[in-house]
């Protein structure tokens, strides 16, 4: 199989994203590196960044751009790989951390009392996520639409497709695959789905999903052949739970080959606040993620 059979499609998380060049360019990067650590030559990394397309759904959603300028810095410093894993873990686990990930576990079972307490950046993601399941002025539909555009761009080439979700993208990809597959009829076929650093672990995410009331196979998309979740060693986001447990009818049923865990991935960013285990340039430049694409992209373009 050809190289240009291949695509990789990035869905974002919430808040504004960069001016698509500039927030594909930079992450492309990343994922270079996150090659290179996985054992890939630089040939192998520079064919895989650059099968990298970002979906710009942010900005229909917020009408404005975020400031790539602010991430440069720890961008570099990811890049220059100076930092000490363990330094890390030590700092992402460290118990004023913790408190963020309990705060979530609390709103995630009792949503009405733990707004009581959300710091201010929980309660903007909140107002988003609710605008988003609320489809306010279309926002969500908007958002699924730029998805499966990209997808069927993708399909009509003929490419064999990776979908990554990062953050509340992955909760705008999966509702975007399961309306592909129960509203269009579409055939479509993600041959990797990757999650990171996702909220689909959460029971309030989950109940508002699309066809989270439905039964049987209709409750899920069916255009996934394999789907590989990955979470920080710190991450809140995720609350430390496993996607292969939360989905695992989806096995059940036939719908999915497989849908594997790792919750061992160190996410060495640093933003202008210091660490920050959820933050997708951290992801993608990491030897777990590059190992997953590098492993994909070598069964599909066999050496001799």
């Amino acid at each position: 199989m050809s190289d240009a059979a291949l695509s990789i499609i990035f869905v974002p998380g919430i808040r504004p994203k960069p001016i698509v060049a500039d927030h594909q360019g930079q992450l492309r990067r990343c994922l270079h590196a996150g090659v290179i650590r996985a054992g890939g030559t630089d040939q192998e990394a520079s064919m895989i960044a650059e099968m990298l397309r970002v979906v710009p759904w942010s900005f229909g959603f917020y009408g404005e751009y975020g400031d790539v300028q602010k991430d440069l810095p720890g961008i570099e410093r990811l890049l220059a790989g100076r930092d000490l894993p363990e330094d890390a873990v030590r700092e992402a686990t460290a118990l004023k951390r913790q408190i963020g990930g309990w705060l979530y576990a609390l709103w995630d079972h009792l949503p009405l009392f733990a707004e009581l307490f959300a710091t201010p950046r929980m309660e903007t993601r909140l107002r988003d996520v609710r605008r988003y399941f609320r489809n306010r002025d279309g926002a969500g539909l908007t958002a699924r639409r730029e998805v499966a555009s990209e997808l069927q761009q993708a399909w009509d080439k003929g490419n064999r497709v990776i979908l990554i979700g990062h953050s509340f993208g992955s909760v705008i990809a999966y509702d975007t695959l399961w309306e592909l597959t129960h509203e269009q009829n579409n055939p479509g076929i993600v041959d990797l789905y990757i999650t990171m650093g996702s909220p689909l672990t959460l029971n309030y995410m989950r109940s508002r999903l699309k066809g989270a009331r439905k039964r049987g196979a209709r409750r899920y998309p069916h255009g996934i052949r394999e789907w590989a979740n990955l979470a920080a060693i710190g991450e809140v986001t995720a609350l430390d739970r496993k996607l292969g447990k939360c989905f695992r009818r989806m096995q059940k049923l036939g719908l999915t080959e497989a849908i594997s865990d790792n919750l061992e991935l160190v996410n060495q960013f640093h933003g202008p606040a210091g660490l920050n285990v959820h933050k997708c340039y951290g992801y993608i430049a990491s030897r777990v993620a590059g190992s997953l694409l590098l492993d994909w992209y070598r069964g599909q373009n066999p050496g001799p």
